[in-house]
């Protein structure tokens, strides 16, 4: 599609290129034009031009989150997303949107908040990283590098728009139901999301499932529920960051964990953040204790495998500080 665009633009150009030496230069650009040129014209880094295509074209936006000093993002963007098997097949479902973090940071204040507010939007802890959303940017799908053909990446991308489509109809079609048939088919419309991102963008469908089906026949009452509490926490925990009121995310998490009884990941999760807030105000102590207990909660996790990864760095840097002091004191 885009070829076709950007040859009726060139044979536009015709009738102020009659002359045969011109025809000619015209033919040798037509015949050298790079693939190059073709692929860049597949992405925008504006991402809310993007938005505004996507509604119109009734299209899901793809966003790339990607750094070009990052060696695998370079390996990516060569074997696959540049590729135009790739670009043919994921522009016709998709608009597509390149979100590129210098190693620098260094960006226009504006496009640089922009980037910075999708990033957190979506979770986007490394790169790169490939997020699926509709038009009005609820994610349904997550992706990343793989190292297959342009061709089979093209089909995942494909595969996980029908499964977003599908359940987008779900949720429409549930809106005319009422009761455990309602709460079933919006159940299957809520994409499975990591941590507590689904409540953060179905958060709705969640509490309405949880008002359709009272007696839980589904088994999804507690899970929601705790998802829904876990996003307010999250909001209120970043708003009080804001303020550096670092003593009240402290109070704010002791009180979350002990109301709502928490246990498993969300316990995990939630002692986690405690630690990183203790880390803030050199509470070294208070550290070790809540790395500890998310080790001790599940130790197979992948919440206890960061605590762990934590504590084995600060035990590290007791033994350099230890064998400092001991070097310090020899005659």
């Amino acid at each position: 599609m885009l070829a076709t665009k950007l040859m009726v633009d060139l044979f536009a150009l015709i009738p102020f290129l009659m002359k045969p030496f011109h025809l000619f230069l015209f033919s040798l650009v037509l015949s050298t034009m790079s693939l190059s040129a073709l692929e860049k014209a597949a992405w925008t880094t504006d991402y809310n031009a993007a938005v505004k295509v996507a509604r119109e074209q009734n299209k899901s936006i793809l966003l790339l989150f990607t750094g070009d000093w990052i060696s695998m993002c370079r390996v990516f963007d060569e074997t696959i997303m540049n590729q135009d098997a790739f670009l043919q097949e994921a522009s016709e479902q998709f608009v597509l949107v390149r979100l590129n973090f210098p190693e620098s940071n260094r960006l226009p204040e504006e496009i640089a908040t922009q980037y910075q507010l999708l990033r957190d939007a979506y979770r986007v802890q490394g790169f790169p990283a490939v997020v699926l959303t509709e038009a009005d940017g609820k994610p349904y799908g997550l992706n990343g590098f793989q190292p297959v053909t342009p061709e089979l990446y093209a089909e995942q991308i494909i595969a996980m728009h029908g499964n977003g489509m599908e359940m987008k109809a779900k949720r429409e079609a549930a809106e005319s139901l009422e009761g455990i048939e309602k709460a079933k088919l919006l159940t299957e419309g809520i994409p499975e999301l990591p941590g507590n991102m689904a409540a953060r963008y179905y958060g709705e469908e969640m509490r309405k499932v949880i008002e359709a089906d009272p007696d839980d026949v589904l088994g999804r009452k507690g899970e929601f529920a705790g998802l829904i509490d876990d996003v307010k926490y999250s909001k209120a925990m970043q708003l009080l960051s804001k303020e550096g009121k670092w003593d009240r995310m402290i109070e704010l998490t002791d009180a979350y964990i002990e109301e709502k009884q928490l246990s498993g990941g969300m316990l995990q999760k939630a002692l986690l953040n405690k630690s990183r807030v203790q880390e803030r105000m050199d509470l070294l102590r208070g550290r070790v204790e809540s790395l500890l207990q998310v080790v001790e909660v599940d130790g197979d996790s992948g919440y206890a495998q960061e605590a762990q990864r934590q504590l084995d760095e600060l035990r590290v840097e007791k033994l350099r500080i230890e064998a400092e002091a001991a070097k310090s004191q020899e005659p």
